[in-house]
């Protein structure tokens, strides 16, 4: 769901299995005083469907802005989410929200991630870097970054991967040189393609026991 704080655009998460908003901690750092409260201590605990607890910052009143006009909020701030902020049933109650999937509209837009600054990649070697996406993707927005054919003609390969959109708009890139001579590559060069996820997707934790960080399914 895109949403404005203090004209800063991100794709809020609605988790109707959630009873409770979250806010991220880097993303609350990020506000102004203006538009939030300060920390609030809790004695609370957050505990998953897996019975695990997850430790709870404190809690805060957020200003947002949705189509429907402006508003503050209740959130709970934790150091790491999965999104900058995720709207629960408290939220969708409160505004006597009506969820009407007969209607709901996604984007398939494919963005071109661009290179940030002047890189040369040695032989047969990686370099993890950091690319700019398009305005029209929001913060937050998680999708799969894939090779373009720009790249490819230049002898270089990336590690396809789900990545999350940072308050930057820049992904992270791992460039694999192949090839047995330097590759260099020049600053606004396009590096990969980024596919935001829709609702064919779904994401899934993962078995904490193995080493697989999360599963998708199409």
């Amino acid at each position: 769901m895109p949403i404005k704080v203090n004209h800063i655009s991100v794709a809020a998460l609605v988790d109707s299995g959630s009873s409770i908003n979250i806010i991220s901690k880097s993303f609350y750092d990020s506000l102004p005083d203006t538009c939030k409260t300060s920390i609030c201590s809790v004695s609370e605990k957050i505990v998953l469907v897996n019975n695990q607890s997850v430790n709870i910052v404190g809690k805060c009143t957020v200003k947002i802005q949705v189509p429907q006009g402006k508003h503050w909020i209740h959130t709970y701030i934790l150091t790491q989410s999965s999104h900058p902020l995720i709207l629960g049933t408290s939220y969708l109650i409160s505004k006597k929200i009506v969820l009407d999937f007969s209607s709901l509209s996604v984007s398939n837009k494919t963005a071109k991630v661009k290179l940030q600054k002047h890189v040369t990649v040695d032989p047969n070697s990686e370099l993890l870097i950091w690319g700019k996406v398009a305005n029209f993707i929001l913060q937050g927005q998680t999708g799969m970054c894939q090779n373009s054919s720009h790249l490819l003609k230049s002898g270089l390969l990336i590690s396809k991967a789900v990545v999350t959109v940072n308050s930057h708009k820049t992904v992270p890139i791992k460039l694999l040189n192949p090839t047995n001579d330097q590759i260099f590559i020049s600053r606004g060069d396009i590096i990969a393609s980024f596919e935001p996820f829709t609702e064919d997707y779904m994401l899934i934790n993962a078995d904490e026991k193995t080493n697989t960080l999360f599963k998708m399914y199409n």
